[in-house]
């Protein structure tokens, strides 16, 4: 008679102990992952497959290896870097190491001295069919900060990311 109580009790404290542990997996289960603002979010473009080619080699360009730091994605305000390549807009410049794009030109120049802040050429400049000669000067302000003036016409930019 003692044997029957004792095998109940195991049983019970088996099935306690199994429902407990399922409780316990479907509460530890895989979380949904929140969504991360990334800490540039404010300057990211669309992503590379809706972006020019020029665009792509701007933002992609390894300035640590060439020192050219005007190199990039330039817009002025993180909404112009959301909208790049995606409808005309004022305000923005594609720089690889040498050529320029912005909006109704694109022009071509000698690239600077690696590892200056500062660049000043002569561009040629195409502009619909005609090519005429602009005086072009790239500042950096900062890391993430240009004052670029093409033919005298002075605007500050940000530099925009592309999306990881």
């Amino acid at each position: 008679m003692s044997r029957l109580p004792s095998t109940m009790i195991a049983a019970a404290s088996a099935a306690l102990l199994a429902a407990v542990l399922v409780g316990c997996a479907a509460q530890s289960g895989p979380q949904k992952p929140r969504p991360v603002t990334p800490p540039n979010f404010e300057s990211l473009t669309p992503p590379q497959s809706l972006l020019r080619e020029d665009t792509i080699e701007a933002g992609t360009h390894d300035r640590n290896a060439s020192r050219l730091a005007y190199v990039g994605i330039w817009a002025r305000s993180g909404d112009g870097c959301a909208m790049m390549d995606q409808t005309a807009f004022d305000g923005f410049a594609v720089i690889t190491p040498g050529t320029l794009r912005h909006p109704g030109e694109t022009c071509s120049f000698e690239p600077g001295a690696p590892g200056q802040g500062y660049l000043q050429d002569e561009a040629s400049c195409k502009v619909g069919r005609k090519t005429i000669k602009r005086t072009l000067s790239i500042e950096m302000l900062s890391r993430s900060a240009i004052r670029l003036s093409i033919g005298g016409a002075d605007q500050n930019l940000v530099r925009c990311h592309l999306p990881n």
